[in-house]
């Protein structure tokens, strides 16, 4: 097989997944909407489609049943060995260990002995780079005089593999084709009629109970056959059909080909009846045993020198094949187009509801950390409310534009989010232009001088002047009514003037930014009748204003 050829399966697979990663993988504000990436991805599968018809049509017109060639004409072939003590039959005369057959769409390798079965698999997995795609057991019922003959060449069979096959190997599904002339044919070069169906791939090693039911299986196709087709052929073809199988399970020839086809590496996956049209072998076993139980005699004819035919092969390229029986199929897995396309757009399905969990978790966590911000810490309040307005210009281009691919496929939850945001924004996001501190706070009753504490929500009120350099800042005191008006007027003052001057000694900041006032008993916020009321009058409000010097005013000193 050449290289090429070895490596379309892999080609297939690298390059679908490669664009669906190549799109994953971009950054959400660049990947298109899902609608055009779903357009991409078929129309790549459907370009690599057209590739494998194309390669299929390019595949050799079928040969001659039983040509021979060399091994390197048939490496763009899938290889099915052909094994079992009459799998010389499906040769040309003199066919020796290894022999090589050729149709249109496979080629088949004669395995004389289980000792050259492992290298007969080495062989193919060398030339081919892959291992062959299953294994044929041809079953002749004339191919001995005794049927327990017929059953010790096949045990015997079975127990040379048991002792010379690895049993860690690859296992080969096999297929059991039995033989049988059941019937004349009109035409001058008959071709077999095949019955049979196939073993669900799910059944990993079948026994004889499943074998028994495969034959069951072709005992309704041939009542179905003759029930629903005209002339006496087709009804002695069922007879004599369903007598091949009596002479099966009566010959006990089941219990010799179960234990065969399930022994390694082998796996019985189907078994198989070919109508031939022509005495394969002289009267045998089966015609014995037919004129013993029914008295009928088979038809007698001249012996062909042509090997056995062998089931059609349905290839839809190198190494994707499927042995074909009344239109049933077992496949080789070979969709390689249609299954990297699943893989992608289920990858495509799986990263979005990662990544529509993550944006809700992340949303949802920066609404919570905004709320859980203290209001005096004005510098983080505003860290948050930055990071609410990004994202929520985030969901608004997506709103405008479609979510990224990334985020589609039915899973974006982004307008709930977008209201979320909205509500936290214009419920978080007014940072204060000034602070109300408690004197008592600050300062001891009927002092000027900062107390060792103050200096904390001081600080925060320092965070909030430093975040807003362009303006300036108005200090003013106030007191309650107790004591007389002009004490309470240098008191509120003089209060005033000691927090400026922490803020420019802390901050290094200019005199000339601040204002002090002192207000003293003259603006209470509450009565001054009872403790309560005072105790909301003795406060320094600190307030935040635009430069005044820009508009040709003033603030007072």
């Amino acid at each position: 097989m050449k290289r090429t050829d070895r490596l379309i399966a892999p080609a297939i697979w690298i390059a679908v997944l490669a664009a669906g990663l190549a799109w994953l993988g971009l950054p959400l504000d660049r990947q298109p909407g899902w609608p055009v990436v779903l357009g991409f991805v078929l129309a790549t599968a459907l370009g690599l489609a057209g590739l494998l018809v194309w390669r299929h049509r390019r595949l050799p017109d079928s040969t001659a049943a039983g040509d021979d060639m060399p091994a390197g004409g048939a490496r763009e072939l899938p290889v099915v060995l052909v094994v079992g003590p009459y799998a010389s039959a499906a040769f040309s005369r003199g066919a020796q260990s290894l022999t090589l057959r050729r149709d249109g769409a496979a080629a088949w390798l004669y395995v004389k002995t289980p000792g050259d079965l492992a290298r007969a698999i080495d062989i193919v997995a060398k030339s081919h780079g892959r291992p062959p795609v299953a294994a044929l057991l041809p079953v002749i019922p004339e191919g001995n005089d005794d049927d327990g003959v017929l059953r010790r060449e096949f045990s015997q069979w079975r127990r040379a593999l048991d002792a010379t096959f690895d049993k860690r190997a690859s296992v080969l599904p096999c297929y059991i084709a039995v033989y049988a002339c059941l019937g004349a044919h009109d035409e001058a070069a008959p071709q077999p009629v095949w019955f049979g169906d196939f073993i669900d791939a799910t059944v990993a090693m079948p026994g004889i109970d499943h074998l028994r039911q495969r034959v069951q299986t072709i005992r309704d196709q041939l009542d179905r056959a003759a029930l629903t087709s005209d002339g006496a052929g087709h009804i002695v073809r069922a007879a004599l059909g369903q007598s091949v199988l009596d002479w099966l399970q009566d010959a006990s020839l089941l219990s010799a080909l179960a234990p065969l086809t399930s022994t390694a590496p082998f796996e019985l996956r189907g078994l198989l009846l070919a109508d031939v049209g022509y005495p394969v072998s002289r009267a045998g076993a089966w015609t014995r045993w037919l004129v013993a139980k029914t008295g009928l005699q088979p038809l007698a004819g001249t012996l062909p020198a042509q090997p056995l035919p062998l089931p059609a092969i349905v290839a839809t390229q190198p190494g994707s094949t499927a042995l074909m029986v009344h239109g049933h199929a077992l496949t080789r897995p070979g969709w390689h187009v249609a299954g990297a396309v699943a893989v992608t757009l289920a990858a495509s399905f799986a990263v979005s509801g990662w990544r529509n969990g993550n944006l809700i978790e992340r949303v949802t966590g920066e609404i919570d950390a905004s709320r859980a911000t203290p209001r005096e810490q004005f510098d983080a309040r505003r860290d948050r409310l930055d990071t609410l307005q990004q994202r929520y210009a985030e969901l608004e281009r997506y709103a405008q534009s479609g979510e990224p691919t990334s985020l589609g496929w039915g899973l974006y939850r982004g307008t709930p989010l977008q209201s979320a945001l909205a509500r936290t924004i214009e419920a978080e996001g007014a940072i204060p232009d000034g602070v109300t501190l408690d004197s008592v706070a600050l300062f001891d009753s009927g002092r000027t001088t900062l107390k060792p504490g103050a200096t904390d929500a001081l600080q925060t009120v320092l965070h909030l002047i430093l975040l807003n350099p362009d303006k300036r800042v108005l200090i003013a005191g106030h007191t309650d009514d107790v004591g007389s008006g002009d004490v309470n007027q240098t008191l509120s003052e003089a209060r005033a003037r000691a927090i400026r001057d922490w803020f420019v000694a802390t901050a290094k900041l200019p005199p000339t930014r601040f204002a002090i006032q002192g207000y003293g008993d003259t603006r209470p916020l509450a009565s001054n009748r009872d403790e309560r009321g005072r105790a909301k009058n003795r406060r320094v409000e600190i307030t935040l204003i635009p430069d005044a010097t820009a508009a040709g005013t003033s603030l007072p000193h």
